[in-house]
């Protein structure tokens, strides 16, 4: 499996002259387009490429997932040949699916915030719900509704993580873990990443990688599937050097960058650390870990005393979840639900 895009998505196709074009101009930007690029490539949310080969055209700048073309328009623009052929560039690529929106290098300088943030949102509108990467769009893929053995609907426990590895509930208050780096692939800089997310490439989704203390130590680039994990290449990662000092080093995102979770569903690092009462208001003890021994989620509790109960993760069990609040409510426990 040869490398791919981290957004995605399919790279149309290209000409192999424009190929090489799009390369020199990569090289030798605008004063407008290096401004713009510059807010553009620290969105965390949407993917752009710069100088983008789409077919015969080149593309200032290009979000492919969302069908979206940017172009820069300095005032040889203006003249009234170059108004033709923008004009007959754009129906032929609006006629493949694609939009085009224009920009003057005098807007952009301007305000290059305000035009990268302009197009973020109209990027974001225009993403299908299922893109990877997208903060603004739905949770990694999570198990579906469970039953469990006595036949009441689970509630839905969203997890970003593979919690099979117990490091992941470690992470600090604003970082989640999300994989780690295994080791050095390769002599050119490339990483073996082990991803924790239920996905098994989320963990390249979110943009940059943080270690424990809150540092970037990667932002991935291209990945492609190996043995054992992900091959990743990261521009902070230039050599075999490099890669070979990082292995061990665990991997996380900011919680800010995940995306809401649907109508009663739930990310298993929300609910770690949530105090657990009962509907009488008394203590009952702090979720530990979400565990599934194959019959549906269960919050694992640990009371005050250090002792540990399951219980399951369900609107009848637990009938109350308060995450702004750091509070779930149970309903009394049967004999048979403190035994699991």
């Amino acid at each position: 499996m040869g490398d791919r895009p981290i957004d995605g998505a399919p790279m149309p196709n290209r000409d192999p002259q424009s190929v090489n074009r799009a390369r020199q101009l990569r090289s030798e930007p605008t004063p407008a387009e290096k401004a713009l690029w510059q807010v553009l490539r620290a969105q965390t949310d949407v993917h752009w490429r710069r100088q983008a080969p789409i077919g015969s055209a080149i593309a200032d700048f290009a979000c492919l997932r969302a069908k979206l073309i940017v172009e820069v328009d300095g005032g040889a623009h203006d003249h009234p040949a170059a108004k033709l052929r923008d004009q007959e560039r754009t129906a032929q690529l609006e006629s493949h699916g694609h939009t085009v929106v224009r920009f003057s290098n005098e807007e952009v300088l301007h305000d290059p915030a305000k035009v990268a943030a302009q197009l973020r949102t109209l990027a974001l509108s225009r993403l299908p719900t299922s893109a990877p990467g997208r903060s603004a769009g739905p949770p990694p893929p999570a198990p579906p509704p469970t039953k469990s053995e006595k036949g009441r609907p689970s509630r839905r426990s969203t997890y970003i993580f593979d919690d099979k590895h117990p490091a992941a509930s470690t992470a600090p208050k604003d970082l989640v873990l999300v994989g780690a780096i295994a080791s050095a692939f390769g002599v050119r800089g490339e990483v073996r990443v082990r991803s924790f997310t239920a996905a098994f490439d989320g963990v390249v989704s979110y943009g940059p990688l943080f270690d424990a203390e809150g540092r970037i130590v990667m932002t991935p680039k291209r990945w492609r599937e190996i043995k054992d994990g992900l091959a990743v290449t990261a521009p902070e990662i230039k050599d075999r050097d490099a890669a070979e000092a990082l292995k061990g080093t665990a991997l996380h995102v900011p919680r800010s960058v995940l995306p809401p979770a649907e109508e009663d569903e739930f990310y298993h690092v929300d609910l770690i650390g949530c105090r657990v009462e009962t509907l009488a208001g008394e203590p009952v003890g702090e979720v530990i870990a979400v565990q599934d021994f194959g019959a549906g989620d269960l919050l694992e509790v640990r009371s005050a005393g250090g002792k540990t109960l399951f219980v399951a993760f369900t609107r009848e069990a637990a009938p109350h979840v308060d995450i702004a609040g750091r509070r779930i409510v149970i309903a009394p426990m049967s004999p048979e639900d403190d035994a699991a």
